[in-house]
């Protein structure tokens, strides 16, 4: 092959590739006209008077950007680089964190071009909201203590198909004593989720007022009132716990607000994200898309909100995990208020269960190599390995051992036995006569519905 024709083969193809690179480059990498940039930044400073419901603000925020403007800040500028730069300057201006500006193509095209226009018929469905279950994660119910919980990563929506996963996820609560929703992880969406959801803490018929709504039109202020009915179950008398992070905005964190403010829900966790003024989308050009705030959210009964300052929890955990916090102060709360001898001996339980891990260091061999031996009921305590086992033994079957921990002096829990009901769940008893001498042992197992079952007869050695 002749070394021109090689030459020109590459050339050829070090063309193509530079077409096809260049046909394939992202659009948002184009840069932004100065003309295009000054309409922009005129239409987001006109909407922004025009709707905001702050006029000293909107007016700060207009006249900076058209200084930023008129000092070149926002010339030779990316699509995406423009929305960055416009998002951080009104941030600087004032910190609403629901007012940003961003790129995005497909929104854009469907706020401003015809439906017949948008690219054709779409050759799949959008089903990411059905395959996140709708905003709803997971229910547990645990019968030990009566407690729900419920984890809500969002975000709200107001689809039929929502509100059908909150009503089931309510009716999965619906006869516990305590309910634990968990919005730490949940952006914000629809107030109307958080209205529905509060119903479910109210008698039928006994709406609540909710929320308040202002605009800088004050004609257009609305109050939201708590829905009279909502299908399922209602839970009045439930103690409510609403569990809110950095990650909780918008309408997730009003919810949890409202429920405060009403006193109806206790609020653990960390602050939330402080983003309490409700808005809309607007397109303003080359793909950029404005969401611009318009309704100022405040409690039922007063003119705050949380706008700037976030959800403060009642009870700040810190560092400790909200979900083990909460389930401790449910467990004090029974310990402390309940009537139901049944659930405070189950709640006890399961508070004494700290001391498995704080007795790790404990000599059991030394402490009670005593009981190591065979007992009645195909039984025999050994010690292998540094750990005191507790081995269930019939016929024909595999040994089955489980290492035996101290919960506190003469209870050990048998740990692994019975874990089909739950962790730590039997525990043996060391009886003593006069002399501190073991004479036997009493093994008791804590039932799925709190319930504490004991050994009909007790085990002794043979």
């Amino acid at each position: 092959m002749k070394p021109t024709f090689i030459k020109q083969t590459c050339r050829l193809l070090c063309a193509a590739t530079t077409l096809l690179l260049s046909s394939n480059m992202p659009t948002f990498a184009q840069t932004v006209s100065d003309a295009d940039a000054h309409e922009i930044v005129a239409k987001l400073g006109d909407r922004l008077v025009d709707v905001y419901p702050f006029p000293e603000i909107s007016a700060k925020y207009k006249a900076d950007l058209l200084k930023n403007e008129a000092a070149g800040h926002y010339h030779n500028l990316s699509e995406s680089e423009l929305a960055a730069k416009l998002t951080a300057d009104m941030r600087a201006t004032h910190k609403d964190v629901h007012l940003r500006v961003s790129r995005n193509e497909e929104s854009y095209k469907s706020m401003t071009e015809p439906r017949s226009r948008r690219g054709g018929a779409r050759t799949s469905e959008d089903n990411s909201n059905e395959r996140a279950n709708y905003g709803f994660k997971r229910v547990e119910v645990d019968g030990i203590t009566s407690t729900a919980y419920v984890e809500i990563p969002g975000p709200f929506l107001a689809s039929q198909e929502a509100l059908d996963m909150a009503a089931a996820s309510m009716n999965m609560c619906a006869y516990s004593k305590y309910v634990i929703l968990d919005v730490r992880h949940n952006p914000g969406g629809t107030g109307q989720m958080g209205r529905f959801l509060a119903s479910y803490f109210y008698p039928t018929g006994r709406e609540q007022f909710y929320l308040n709504g202002f605009y800088k039109d004050r004609q257009r202020d609305e109050q939201e009132w708590t829905y009279s009915y909502v299908p399922g179950r209602h839970m009045p008398d439930a103690k409510v716990y609403i569990l809110t992070g950095r990650g909780t905005g918008s309408a997730s964190e009003g919810f949890a607000y409202a429920m405060q403010q009403l006193k109806r829900a206790t609020i653990v966790g960390d602050t939330s994200a402080g983003a309490g003024i409700a808005g809309g989308n607007v397109a303003l050009k080359n793909n950029l898309v404005a969401f611009v705030p318009v309704k100022m959210v405040v409690g039922p009964h007063d003119n705050h909100g949380w706008e700037g300052i976030g959800v403060i929890p009642d009870v700040e955990t810190g560092k400790e995990d909200a979900l083990a916090a909460t389930h401790n102060l449910i467990l004090q709360d029974i310990l402390k208020n309940s009537t139901d001898t049944v659930q405070k001996a189950a709640a006890q339980w399961v508070l004494d269960d700290a001391g498995i891990a704080a007795n790790a260091s404990v000599n059991m061999k030394a402490k009670y190599g005593e009981l190591i031996g065979k007992y009645n009921s195909n039984l025999t305590i050994t010690y292998v390995k540094g750990e005191l086992l507790w081995n269930r033994v019939e016929p024909g079957k595999p040994i089955e051992s489980y290492p035996l921990k101290e919960v506190k002096p003469d209870v050990l829990v048998v740990t692994g036995l019975n874990a089909n009901i739950g962790p730590n769940v039997s525990r043996v008893y060391i009886n003593r006569d006069a002399k501190g001498k073991v004479e036997s042992l009493t093994r008791k197992t804590l039932g799925g519905n709190g319930r504490i079952s004991t050994t009909a007869m007790p085990i002794k050695k043979i």
